[in-house]
């Protein structure tokens, strides 16, 4: 790996590190209480944590992002085309974010309520699809630690 490589590989493993920790975290702490909590103590609860990870989260994953495709483009071989892999997996993470869960998101967090049968419908769809970004994101963060090191 030469020195211009080594530059990009810090954030893309220190943003990429935080941001799958962030959303594994969730997934293994907050997904289990949310599905067992009624409806109004899952929003306030969705809420809460929504105000504190809702604007790192995001950065995090596109600074992963950025400094990934960065990487691939100042290494070569088998370290280019794992980083690649990995950056092309983040892409889809992050527009799989923006296109299902945002939405939802805000439904679930919006000052005027929905009908507790549809939060319980939103709540499932949400934890389900976080609990798939939380898998993708980690599946497509593996590539981009191996290709720092090899």
């Amino acid at each position: 790996m030469n020195a211009i490589s080594q530059w990009w590989a810090i954030p893309m493993l220190t943003s990429g590190g935080l941001f799958v920790g962030g959303v594994l975290s969730i997934a293994l702490e907050r997904v289990p209480a949310w599905r067992a909590a009624d409806p109004s103590d899952f929003r306030a609860g969705f809420a809460h944590t929504l105000r504190r990870v809702d604007r790192m989260q995001p950065a995090l994953l596109v600074i992963c992002l950025a400094s990934t495709i960065g990487f691939a483009a100042t290494t070569d071989g088998m370290a280019r085309t794992l980083a690649l892999s990995a950056a092309g997996g983040m892409l889809i993470v992050l527009a799989g974010s923006l296109a299902w869960l945002v939405p939802i998101q805000r439904r679930l967090v919006a000052s005027a309520p929905p009908p507790p049968a549809d939060v319980v419908r939103l709540r499932a769809r949400w934890l389900r699809g976080h609990l798939a970004r939380a898998a993708l994101a980690l599946a497509f963060f593996v590539p981009a630690v191996v290709a720092a090191v090899v």
